[in-house]
């Protein structure tokens, strides 16, 4: 879904740095480096930039730099090309443009395929996801960006009006355009797009050969395991950008989601993450981390699960066997399910 705007804001932590590989290429022992093969002595080759504003990097490890290097000059062109489809950014993105005509002819497979995801996802949450909150997400950069706003929020006729052009089952997908039902709805993908993008450049990777590989591309995916022989360390970021718990992972993804990632007022109450039957920011946890074979269904089940509630998780992860999440109450206290 998304409920990140592609417009950053200055307060609280951006959800797309509360993941990081811990110590990916911190120096190995010897024996892991030694006599594994005979030839050019493999070692981690990493790439940052930023996808759909957020702080990325590619990890790999080979034996061959220049291969690597060559690899990730690809990888980055790729990327290159789906933020052309997804940025809210740009504004001769696929997105923008459909966001601004209600329709796109010759929409590309990508934005095919992760508008027909959102809806599935969107189905499987019973709506708790839903990549239309975009009016949602305007409705609240308007009223706080007013003199005086009311901290408690936008109003309710505000609200009611931006609700009525939400709606996941009102995209059509069929064939090759995309359409909107209503005209002024509006579509944002950030909360799935970043998993898809992962997901993409992870299976170019291991189409190339690789076998130890960390992406990081809003939300984390890796390839195999570290070289070391143990699951690669996932750190989890909490509110003030500590990492505050680990997760181990191998040939998987994961993705966290929290309230505190994009905030509209100092008090953190009114945050990007919409339930899109109130149209108020839900408060239903501080946070989840969700791990999924692929960043897609993490980065997307992630935001459905934390606004649905811990109550309904159970029944949403029954849906995406081999899935769990860690939710962090409220209280502080947490729970793994799945």
């Amino acid at each position: 879904m998304t409920l990140v705007d592609a417009r950053p804001t200055p307060l609280g932590l951006s959800r797309r740095q509360a993941l990081k590989v811990v110590a990916a290429t911190a120096a190995l022992p010897l024996g892991v480096l030694g006599l594994r093969a005979i030839g050019p002595t493999p070692q981690f080759h990493t790439w940052n930039g930023e996808v759909l504003g957020a702080v990325s990097s590619l990890t790999l490890w080979h034996s061959n730099a220049n291969f690597a290097r060559t690899t990730m000059q690809r990888m980055a062109s790729e990327i290159g090309r789906l933020e052309r489809i997804f940025s809210l950014y740009r504004p001769d993105s696929e997105l923008r443009r459909l966001n601004a005509d209600g329709m796109l002819e010759g929409a590309s497979r990508d934005l095919r395929l992760v508008l027909t995801s959102a809806r599935f996802i969107g189905l499987a949450t019973g709506g708790a996801f839903d990549p239309t909150v975009q009016p949602l997400w305007d409705v609240y950069a308007r009223h706080f960006a007013s003199p005086g706003a009311d901290p408690a929020g936008p109003s309710g006729f505000a609200l009611d009006a931006a609700r009525s052009l939400v709606g996941y089952r009102d995209i059509d997908t069929d064939g090759g355009a995309i359409r909107f039902a209503r005209q002024g709805m509006q579509a944002t993908l950030n909360g799935i797009a970043q998993g898809y993008i992962t997901d993409r450049i992870a299976d170019l990777l291991r189409n190339e050969g690789f076998q130890h590989v960390v992406v990081e591309l809003g939300e984390a995916r890796v390839l195999g395991d570290h070289p070391e022989g143990r699951p690669w360390r996932v750190g989890l970021r909490d509110r003030a950008g500590a990492t505050d718990r680990m997760v181990d992972l191998s040939n998987g993804a994961v993705a966290l989601h929290g309230g505190y990632g994009t905030v509209f007022d100092e008090s953190g109450r009114n945050h990007h993450i919409f339930d899109p039957v109130t149209g108020r920011s839900a408060q239903t946890m501080l946070d989840v981390a969700v791990v999924s074979g692929r960043a897609t269904d993490a980065d997307a089940i992630g935001v459905g699960i934390y606004v649905a509630g811990e109550e309904r998780a159970s029944a949403i992860l029954a849906q995406f066997p081999g899935t769990r999440a860690i939710i962090t109450r409220r209280d502080g206290t947490t729970v793994t399910i799945g």
